[in-house]
């Protein structure tokens, strides 16, 4: 008895077929899923006046986390009936019924990322999971100096010290050491700025390493920065 071959076309086509319809279905499935909205803040880091950015949260500040699912039609979705577990670097933090908002401590030192996940586990449909990182800062002292490419033509200049993710609020509790190429400047009048000035005998090209170390006298945290001026007159 002869047995009919399949035609390899035929199988190819069939394969295929199936593999399209199980991607239809998929992207289907995707499209139909609510879209997670996930947002948090740090409290307890401060960033200067008029910096754009996001204040991260430093090794000691309390971050506060809140989710929001937004149906595919462009709807807020109640979640006041369903359970919601929080995890950070997999380690659960809390949860419970309508749970859409959760706040914890950093995990480690800093700088380091948390991985945040919120976890739905009886959404109609099923399990459905989220996460977001969330970058932890050290503080940070930045030194600004705007001259352009750091060279400055006339003197004396003056530098401004910026405290970054500090946990305080106002600059009582921070103390402020300069230094120029290694040696330490006292600035009592006003420490947050510092005031160079260079003799007339300096020649070209002149290095100026400014250094900065700013201290947290409320919970022992540091920061340190610096700036690397050249004289150009």
């Amino acid at each position: 008895m002869r047995r009919e071959r399949i035609p390899f076309i035929a199988i190819f086509i069939g394969t295929f077929a199936a593999v399209v319809f199980a991607a239809g279905a998929t992207v289907q499935a995707q499209a139909s899923q609510p879209q997670f909205l996930m947002t948090w803040q740090a409290a307890g880091s401060s960033v200067p006046a008029g910096y754009a950015g996001k204040a991260l949260p430093n090794q000691a500040s309390q971050i506060v986390a809140s989710l929001e699912l937004i149906s595919p039609q462009g709807q807020t979705i109640n979640l006041g009936g369903q359970t919601i577990y929080w995890y950070v670097n997999d380690n659960f933090i809390g949860g419970g019924i309508g749970a859409q908002r959760i706040t914890f401590l950093p995990y480690g030192t800093a700088p380091n990322t948390l991985a945040l996940k919120a976890e739905l586990p009886n959404y109609p449909g099923g399990l459905i999971v989220h996460q977001i990182t969330i970058p932890v800062a050290a503080p940070e002292a930045v030194v600004e100096a705007p001259f352009p490419g750091g060279q400055f033509s006339a003197g004396p200049i003056v530098v401004q010290a910026l405290p970054y993710f500090f946990s305080a609020t106002s600059s009582a509790p921070l103390s402020f050491t300069w230094s120029v190429n290694g040696q330490t400047v006292s600035n009592a009048e006003n420490p947050q700025s510092l005031r160079i000035s260079l003799p007339q005998s300096t020649p070209a090209g002149f290095a100026v390493q400014v250094g900065l170390v700013i201290r947290d006298s409320d919970d022992a945290m540091t920061g340190t920065g610096g700036a690397n001026l050249t004289y150009q007159p």
